[in-house]
């Protein structure tokens, strides 16, 4: 298990999204101490961004050659996300071809899980059955596409909305087992967010259990149980040292990767450099609770 975060953690000014370069983002974790890293191609796919660009194949590439100059590995990225069983979004297609070049770009870099959001099916509210037929059908084309490229799948576990409190398909461990073991493929995995499953309640050293060997990916960060905070670990209130512990039991092979933008996004540019090794540090921390 290596130490890795995505690059959200420095993408934005006091809060102003995308005013920070993944370019620029890639060379600050390479000298707070990174040596592996998640792409964050759903940021990437706001409008006026690289991944939306006619020559975006050309860039994905120019971020390979500046990883490999740095010493960075990308291992797990995250594609563009929407609720992907609603049929009435009219710009769908564009969607869709967003989420085309994240696993094609991935898979240029190397990635070995792109992570995604399941959608969930509103029928006269909440309905997991109909939810699952339809992301078995979603799913399918993309997890072709993604062993035809050289990459694998991750579904993430989700969370209740917090205004309307509706139900997320795989919002429970068990709805997130049972898809990944109905599209039965060893290129589909899980990824198990921790801050999503401290929402929801749900005790998370028996989830990880139950997840095992599915496991592929991780999204790490802390909050407050009341919203996604997305914050540096021990600055919410997950307890980690157990988790870690767990993590270690069930012999998880890849990556602790962070996803923790709001520890940073509003901390002037001036101390970014000071809050990335700070992050290793933390990093490092819990991974030694794991060995």
């Amino acid at each position: 298990m290596r130490l890795s975060t995505s690059t959200n953690i420095m993408d934005r000014y006091q809060s102003i999204q995308n005013k920070i370069t993944l370019e620029e983002c890639i060379k600050a974790c390479a000298k707070a101490g990174y040596k592996v890293l998640d792409i964050n191609f759903c940021d990437m796919s706001n409008e006026g961004m690289p991944l939306t660009f006619d020559n975006w194949e050309e860039w994905v590439d120019s971020i390979g050659e500046l990883g490999s100059k740095l010493g960075i590995e990308f291992s797990q990225s995250h594609s563009a996300f929407y609720n992907v069983c609603d049929m009435t979004i009219e710009d769908r297609p564009w969607r869709e071809e967003l989420v085309r070049r994240a696993i094609i770009g991935s898979a240029k870099l190397g990635v070995k899980w792109v992570v995604f959001h399941a959608g969930t099916v509103y029928d006269n509210g909440f309905s997991a059955e109909k939810s699952k037929k339809s992301n078995l059908e979603y799913f399918a084309p993309h997890i072709e596409l993604a062993k035809k490229v050289g990459t694998g799948i991750a579904i993430e576990n989700l969370f209740e909305l917090p205004v309307e409190r509706k139900r997320r398909y795989t919002g429970t461990v068990e709805e997130l087992i049972d898809i990944v073991d109905s599209i039965n493929d060893s290129s589909v995995g899980i990824c198990w967010d921790f801050g999503h499953g401290n929402l929801m309640g749900i005790d998370q050293n028996k989830a990880l259990r139950q997840i095992g060997k599915r496991l592929a990916a991780t999204h790490v960060a802390d909050n407050s149980g009341k919203r996604d905070d997305h914050v540096a670990p021990f600055y919410g209130q997950i307890d980690w040292a157990p988790l870690m512990k767990t993590l270690k039991e069930i012999k998880y092979q890849y990556d602790f990767t962070y996803e923790i933008h709001n520890f940073t996004n509003r901390m002037p540019i001036e101390l970014r450099e000071t809050a990335l090794k700070h992050s290793v540090e933390i990093g490092e921390y819990l991974l030694s609770l794991a060995k």
